[in-house]
């Protein structure tokens, strides 16, 4: 990513971030370090970090006990990375808003195929359906860029993967041979994340999460941070994907809500969010970010909260 020396030394509070990131293997999908508990920032058993509500720091466990609770499914940047404190991820804001709490289910680089697969464990052992679910598929074009790769179904191979995919053919592969299957992908499971929610009557909205690289100009930290100058040949490439893939990515992502009729949250936002590095929020951003979620999101809990059937007991 950025050029950290520099971050650090003007953002002090992210050093925890850096100091304790970690990603262990469940199956062949990352997660973050379980159990870590520092000044910025706890992660519970299963790696999901800790949201909060009421002063309380709530794990997934915690969450889907509570008699009303909500999802948030995405990446590294709903995860929180340097955003410190709990309270002050999205999930928590959200959470603050609603008065009832919100799971943090933001997964290192975490795609739709993956989320989807924790969704439906969820539903499985869950003693009640949430209350609302907002989806950020971020990960799926992170992912990409990074790789260049991507498969219609199973997606872009993980950081672990990566240079065993590249061998396999050869060489760095043609992002741009590679975009249609980025976009089916993400089309797939943005698809069935929705589907699987209104089967269960579950209020569900997409966020629309961008990066450093949408921004028109960055503002006095971003530039002396010298985010979007590549140190390796690495990020040469991966920037590269960012700058000139985004606008494919992000119409379709506007084109499968409207297609589906599912509310897109954040849309327009890209020049007012500051950025940490070129991936993740600030503080302040996430919360330009979660109240967009939230102006979205209350009027579908209004009307499900008219609907006593939607509040049953999956």
């Amino acid at each position: 990513m950025a050029n950290y020396q520099k971050i650090l030394r003007l953002r002090p509070e992210v050093r925890d971030f850096v100091r304790n990131r970690a990603w262990i293997h469940r199956g062949d999908v990352l997660v973050y370090q379980p159990s870590v508990d520092c000044p910025a920032f706890s992660t519970d058993r299963s790696g999901f970090r800790h949201s909060s509500f009421k002063g309380k720091q709530m794990s997934l466990a915690d969450c889907l006990r509570h008699e009303r609770y909500g999802l948030v499914l995405g990446a590294s940047n709903i995860y929180g990375f340097g955003v410190t404190g709990n309270e002050s991820a999205l999930p928590s804001l959200l959470a603050e808003r609603f008065e009832f709490p919100f799971a943090n289910l933001g997964m290192p680089a975490g795609n739709g195929r993956n989320l989807y697969s924790l969704l439906m464990d969820i539903f499985a052992r869950a003693p009640q359906r949430p209350a609302a679910l907002v989806y950020f598929s971020g990960g799926d074009y992170s992912s990409f860029c990074k790789t260049s790769l991507c498969d219609r179904v199973f997606g872009s191979p993980s950081r672990q993967q990566v240079d065993a995919a590249v061998k396999e053919r050869g060489g760095n592969p043609n992002a741009e041979a590679q975009l249609p299957a980025l976009l089916a992908f993400t089309s797939l499971w943005t698809t069935a994340i929705v589907q699987a929610c209104r089967q269960r009557k579950i209020p569900v909205v997409l966020g629309h999460d961008t990066t450093f690289f949408e921004k028109t100009q960055a503002n006095d930290l971003e530039r002396q941070s010298d985010l979007g100058k590549a140190m390796n040949a690495t990020q040469e490439r991966q920037f590269a994907n960012h700058r000139k893939f985004g606008e494919a990515f992000y119409n379709r992502r506007r084109n499968v809500a409207k297609k589906i009729d599912v509310p897109l949250a954040g849309w327009g936002l890209e020049n007012e969010v500051g950025f940490i590095d070129e991936f993740h929020c600030d503080r302040e951003g996430t919360r330009l970010l979660a109240d967009s979620v939230a102006e979205t999101l209350e009027p579908l809990l209004q009307g499900a909260a008219s609907q006593p059937e939607l509040t049953a007991t999956a």
